[in-house]
């Protein structure tokens, strides 16, 4: 028997490619002696389940272009034993009279399963999966992962984390996830037959930590700043007043201004850096204007300059370094403590920079901060157009 050409292969292939396409479903009429056939399923079929209902008789041979195999008593013998998608094949038919089969329907072939989450905190989580074949390695797996989404029943439409492709294990990290919020998740597998899933968990992100120092307020503080997931990250800067980060931080981009330190639309209370001389008696940011408020939930709110004060008088407090990064440990009578960490990190010192929610107390145009570096720190005034970090707080709960 001579070997397969290769013109007649991607004839075959091109055959096949196009039957796939139209999801016929197509019959194959075979004379006595060699025939040329096409494979015109999308999935790979070992020899037996391909031909369906098709009973092969003693001689019967099939040829690939890189082997062969021959019926006999029952079984195909040789180094052909599936049927793959996109190749052509010649079938020798020992009968004497003509047949016609249609390929027959493969079993499932791969089996996504999930891992169950681990490692959940407030930002994070591991999750991930395996992908099984029961044809060994011939379904080609182009891409697997896990998709989640805020919902049940998760599909790689929504969202999804790609780890590689092939089949095996395989682990993800979750990462910039929300806190105290809920995910729904899904392993899947993407082959030519389509996208398999594996079954679905859930998890919750765990709440923003928070530490009681017994401070005579009761106010709790919190571990992290906005946008850190741990204590010795710096986090999201905002400007004062403003929910959102950006890119420059100055005057002419800030929020409740016309392009000026002189021309305020919010927190004025001094006509002559009011916008045509406005003012207005707000003292403390409102809550739609609170970074803390509007992202972190409405229990939770910037600390006041009075929060800072208290803070200072009533814990310990000293320059260290944690995890690598500079700043200020505060430690109180009852062992709990927090890290403040650097904010800003120059050449020749880091500093830290926090806002409170209190207006400057002398001119509108500033907004009450408190600032660290290694040697001291201040609870002072700072333009409100500066970007800073946010450390929440919440209110003593009755």
């Amino acid at each position: 028997m001579k070997r397969l050409s290769t013109i007649m292969m991607c004839l075959l292939a091109m055959m096949v490619a196009s039957l796939s396409a139209k999801a016929q479903e197509v019959t194959i009429t075979l004379f006595p002696g060699w025939n040329w056939i096409s494979y015109p399923k999308a999935e790979t079929q070992d020899i037996s389940t391909a031909l369906g209902d098709f009973e092969p008789v003693n001689g019967d041979m099939l040829k690939s272009q890189f082997g062969n195999a021959v019926y006999s008593n029952g079984y195909w013998r040789g180094s052909v034993t599936h049927f793959i998608p996109g190749w052509g094949y010649k079938y020798y038919s020992n009968r004497t009279e003509v047949v016609s089969f249609v390929f027959g329907e493969a079993a499932p072939q791969l089996t996504v399963t999930t891992a169950e989450p681990t490692n959940i905190t407030m930002a994070s989580a591991t999750c991930g999966g395996n992908v099984a074949s029961s044809n060994g390695d011939y379904v080609d797996v182009t891409l697997r992962g896990i998709c989640w989404s805020y919902s049940p029943s998760p599909t790689f439409n929504d969202n999804y984390i790609e780890e590689g492709n092939g089949l095996g294990d395989f682990t993800i990290s979750m990462t910039d996830l929300l806190p105290s919020t809920t995910y729904y998740l899904r392993a899947f597998a993407v082959t030519a037959m389509g996208i398999y899933y594996g079954e679905e968990f859930s998890f919750t992100t765990l709440d923003h930590d928070r530490v009681d120092l017994g401070l005579p307020s009761g106010t709790l503080w919190a571990t992290c700043n906005i946008g850190a997931s741990k204590p010795w990250m710096s986090g999201t800067r905002f400007a004062w007043g403003e929910t959102e980060s950006k890119g420059i931080y100055e005057w002419s981009t800030y929020q409740y201004c016309n392009g000026s330190d002189t021309s305020l639309t919010k927190y004025c209370n001094d006509a002559n850096y009011g916008y045509n001389g406005f003012t207005d008696s707000l003292f403390v940011l409102q809550p739609d204007d609170d970074a803390a408020t509007i992202i972190w939930g409405t229990e939770w709110r910037m600390p006041t300059s009075e929060d800072w004060q208290e803070l200072l008088d009533y814990t310990s407090h000293r320059w260290i370094t944690q995890d690598g990064v500079n700043g200020y440990l505060f430690y109180a009578s009852n062992g709990n403590r927090i890290f403040l960490p650097v904010t800003i990190t120059g050449i020749y010192s880091s500093n830290g920079y926090y806002w409170s929610s209190s207006l400057g107390p002398n001119t509108p145009d500033n907004a009450v901060s408190f600032s660290f570096y290694s040697q001291n720190y201040f609870i002072d005034e700072i333009s409100r157009c500066f970007g800073q970090s946010v450390r929440p707080v919440l209110d003593c709960q009755p």
